[in-house]
């Protein structure tokens, strides 16, 4: 009997022994590159882990991105810290952020990375690339010898345009000369240009700058005046001249400028050019807002992308960004709309000889820029507003009147109806009909306050 016992543990012993065994042999042994991430000379290493997902395949893609950021990681980490000094104060990046762009920018141009190695278990996925430092650096002097001569020939072009007086050509120019070194904004970038030795990147930089401050933009007149809710009477001209370096002034034509509200708002197109003349000229189809100063601002337009394209080109637009731009104020002297307004209150049946709402409603649009007209012919505008309150019952002593209001307004330009509402049965409780009348009509002032007036100030500027 014991004998028998003792098989079996031996038995159980034995079987316990052997699935450790198997789970050993079938759990995926961890290879070296994992355990330790490995070193070698003359090449760029990249490991990228991935937590996996039942759900998707992703962590395939993310551990490869994750690779792909390390290789770009080692290359970028020695950038001259004078470059990194400059460009941040011209861009208005931080430290953290360029570099950042960089890595991104670097990462965009690596090829002829090698896959040498995956690994994965239960959790995670691991991908293994290197990057020969040779084959890199060689591509990449290639890729910058072309960057230069591409940048130079542009630079060329760019200053033969300004010699010939045309400043909306060399801007395009000067701004594309960016373009072919935008993957190589980290480098020197010292080269021969016309017997000299210049930095690319400042060249074009100062270069552009230069060009700016030889361009002057003048309003034709002085200030304009404006109405609210109304176009500008005329088109505004802007002035575009080019002052050579002999201090002889040229019409700067077809310059592009770009247009905004600093002060104010309304509705307008936001980008021009200049004519033979130099002179470009805008319109505003309505003025928005109810301020007495506008101000509209144009300036040269360099044209700059957005800042969602690669990361070489966001820290090529923050440069050119951070160039002084020539520009110049169109002041506008806004009014409001002239009103020409008919009123009727009537307390029970009464008109009343203080026209409660009425003052009210003046001082209201007053305070917005709105003025009053004796006549019509002279108005932008005809209010026609009717109130009138009715009795109602009587409650525990208590009086109770109703108050109905109707309000219209006339757009006197076009004849037409742009604006109506009305309020009905607002309620008034007081002592008698009569006060509890005037009660019902001071509540509808305070409702057409909350919704009516507002609405009516939108709808009239729309």
């Amino acid at each position: 009997m014991k004998s028998k016992i003792k098989l079996k543990k031996s038995v159980t012993l034995f079987a316990l022994i052997f699935l450790s065994a198997g789970l050993l042999l079938s759990a995926p042994k961890k290879p070296g590159w994992v355990k330790k991430r490995p070193i070698i000379k003359g090449y760029y290493i990249g490991i990228g882990i991935a937590e996996k997902s039942k759900e998707s395949q992703d962590h395939l893609r993310q551990a490869k991105n994750n690779a792909l950021n390390e290789l770009a990681s080692e290359i970028t980490i020695n950038i001259s810290s004078k470059i990194t000094d400059k460009i941040t104060i011209q861009s208005g990046l931080s430290e953290s952020e360029f570099k950042s762009e960089i890595q991104s920018t670097t990462k965009s141009t690596l090829e002829d990375f090698e896959l040498i190695d995956t690994w994965e278990d239960k959790k995670e996925y691991w991908v293994y690339y290197r990057l020969s430092i040779s084959k890199y650096k060689e591509a990449k002097r290639l890729r910058l010898e072309r960057a230069i001569n591409l940048s130079k020939d542009l630079l060329r072009k760019a200053k033969r345009e300004e010699s010939g007086n045309n400043p909306a050509s060399a801007l395009i120019y000067y701004k594309q000369a960016f373009d072919p070194i935008r993957n190589h904004i980290t480098e020197t970038l010292k080269t021969d240009y016309e017997g000299s030795e210049i930095f690319l990147r400042n060249e074009i930089y100062v270069s552009l700058q230069s060009l700016l401050g030889k361009i002057e933009l003048k309003p034709e007149k002085g200030a304009l005046s404006a109405k609210v809710g109304k176009p500008l009477n005329e088109p505004y001209l802007i002035h575009a001249v080019y002052r050579d370096d002999n201090g002889v002034e040229h019409n700067a034509f077809n310059l592009p400028l770009k247009l905004s509200f600093i002060r104010g708002s309304g509705d307008m197109v936001e980008q021009l050019f200049t004519d033979a003349n130099g002179v470009a000229k805008g319109s505003v189809s309505k003025i928005t807002s109810t301020d007495r100063l506008q101000i509209i601002k144009s300036e040269v337009d360099l044209l700059i992308p957005a800042d969602n394209d690669t990361a070489s080109s966001r820290i090529v637009s923050k440069i050119l960004r951070s160039l002084s731009i020539p520009g110049a104020n169109l002041i506008l002297n806004v009014s409001g709309l002239s009103v020409f307004l008919e009123s009727s209150e009537l307390n029970l049946g009464k008109p009343l000889e203080i026209k409660s709402i009425t003052a009210k409603f003046k001082n209201w649009l007053t305070g917005r820029g709105f003025t009053f007209v004796d006549e019509m012919s002279e108005a932008d505008l005809a209010v026609r507003f009717k109130v009138e309150t009715r009795k109602g019952n009587t409650t525990y002593g208590q009086f109770i009147a109703y108050a109905d209001m109707e309000i219209s307004v006339i757009d006197l330009t076009s004849g037409e109806e742009s604006y109506s509402n009305a309020l009905s049965n607002v309620k008034g409780i007081q002592l008698n009909y009569e006060k509890a009348g005037l009660k019902a009509l001071e509540n509808t002032f305070e409702k057409m306050s909350e919704r009516i007036l507002p609405e009516f100030i939108v709808t009239i500027q729309r």
